[in-house]
């Protein structure tokens, strides 16, 4: 798995000194190859959908470009400057599962990537410490981004929230007594019950979709409801 710096330029195709013609035309090109009407994998396409107009967006708006060059010379320049670890990355597999060291978890199925904390705790070397965030569904773009921007989980920065999709792979077909979640709990220790997912409610009244570990479902809440993030990331 590389840990590759990942930025608006990279998911464009373009060099960073690329003027607005060529990133107009990059992300035409693009959005064109990866519409999600010509996909098979629809909820893949609309992703990779987002990411692309997430880029455009960012680049052709000369503050948010200013600001993304200067995270990224940030980056760069913490990533020289870091000591090497001197700890070797171990992983355990535990049914589909495999465990890393790193804080992270892979999805032998989904081929994703999982934070094995969510936001606002961290893995120490006895477990998992802090206590979760509770946001509301409009602050969960903006933390993630945050996430990533502070350095991500192990040397990745392109972690988003899961789709609900996505967030229903996590869902285990029976209830575990021991801590009261359809959810794997050597796999995700002391994880809150609720957690949100990217994806809006398309029916009547609006909202987003969350998971609620404790009933083992998906639920459409209010995007003022206040629930905890698990954020993911593509292999």
């Amino acid at each position: 798995m590389s840990n590759k710096l990942r930025t608006h330029y990279d998911n464009l195709k373009v060099a960073r000194n690329a003027p607005d013609i060529v990133i107009k035309a990059a992300h035409k090109a693009l959005l064109q190859l990866h519409h999600p009407d010509k996909a098979s994998d629809k909820i893949t396409a609309e992703r990779v959908t987002r990411i692309l107009n997430d880029a455009r967006e960012v680049l052709l708006d000369p503050i948010r470009r200013k600001q993304h060059d200067d995270w990224i010379l940030q980056q760069e320049k913490s990533h020289a400057h870091a000591a090497p670890t001197s700890e070797p990355i171990t992983e355990q597999h535990l049914g589909k599962y495999c465990v890393a060291s790193n804080g992270t978890v892979v999805d032998s199925e989904t081929k994703l990537m999982w934070c094995r904390y969510p936001l606002g705790q961290r893995l120490t070397a006895t477990g998992v410490a802090g206590q979760a965030d509770i946001i509301s569904w409009s602050e969960v773009v903006r933390c993630a981004e945050k996430f990533n921007q502070q350095g991500g989980c192990a040397g990745f920065t392109n972690w988003r929230c899961p789709e609900i999709s996505e967030l229903k792979t996590l869902l285990q077909p029976s209830l575990n007594t021991a801590t009261g979640l359809y959810l794997a709990a050597e796999i995700f220790p002391r994880s809150p019950a609720l957690l949100w997912s990217a994806t809006a409610y398309a029916g009547y009244g609006g909202g987003a979709w969350c998971v609620n570990f404790a009933e083992g479902l998906a639920l459409n809440e209010s995007p003022l409801f206040y629930a905890a993030v698990r954020l993911v990331r593509e292999m």
